[in-house]
């Protein structure tokens, strides 16, 4: 008897599952809360202008969020960021986010995020849709962030590689993979969606919107305004 095909539904998360970037947000957050000062904003907007052009440094870019954390114990971060996830990031969850990885649930498929946001914050975030998460891991020592990733980081080809660690860990091979079903914004992803058999372009940026065309992708908007 053949087994039965295991259908995946994976999403990229900031500016496609969520309404804006994660990082971005958390920084903000944090300077109004008067945690970090506002050249830390500054930082990160020259870190996005790279990462728009595909040409970020992930290793440098995760550092540098990650040292931010290394500053307090992890028990002095949770509570800012259950305020920051519930002020924040609840209200740029689209419905139709939500509603997607429900029909998606509906037809038997297994959802997934997969992200480059480390997974201190995509952790948090994927709760709220009850999806687990591939994500850089954030290295903890006696309750504190060490400023290190453990392990691979999860950006651009490397989602390949997180993709089938994570479907080993759930004892998952290629074989037993039926279709794969993969939304998001970025252009910086296009390794992922051209292995996918249903790829979607979701509030895409100029060149993914290009590709999509050109490819017969659909397109989506998933915008909360």
């Amino acid at each position: 008897m053949t087994a039965k095909a295991t259908h995946l539904a994976l999403f990229d998360l900031d500016h496609t599952l969520l309404d804006g970037d994660s990082n971005t947000l958390w920084l903000k957050f944090l300077v109004e809360r008067g945690h970090l000062p506002e050249s830390t904003r500054q930082q990160q907007q020259h870190y996005m202008a790279r990462y728009a052009t595909e040409q970020l440094d992930i290793e440098d870019y995760l550092a540098f969020h990650l040292r931010l954390l290394a500053a307090r114990p992890l028990t002095e971060w949770l509570p800012l960021r259950e305020a920051f996830i519930a002020e924040r990031i609840v209200p740029r969850i689209s419905v139709a986010a939500r509603q997607t990885i429900a029909r998606h649930r509906a037809l038997g498929h297994r959802p997934a995020i997969i992200t480059a946001t480390h997974d201190f914050l995509s952790r948090a975030i994927a709760a709220q849709f009850d999806a687990p998460v591939i994500a850089p891991k954030s290295e903890v020592r006696d309750g504190h962030f060490t400023g290190r990733i453990d392990g691979a980081i999860c950006f651009r080809e490397r989602k390949l590689a997180c993709l089938s660690a994570w479907l080993q860990d759930q004892e998952l091979d290629g074989r037993s993979i039926g279709e794969c079903h993969f939304y998001t914004d970025s252009a910086n992803d296009l390794p992922l969606l051209e292995m996918s058999s249903h790829p979607v372009a979701v509030n895409a940026d100029a060149r993914l919107t290009a590709l999509a065309e050109e490819r017969g992708w659909p397109t989506l908007c998933w915008r909360c305004s």
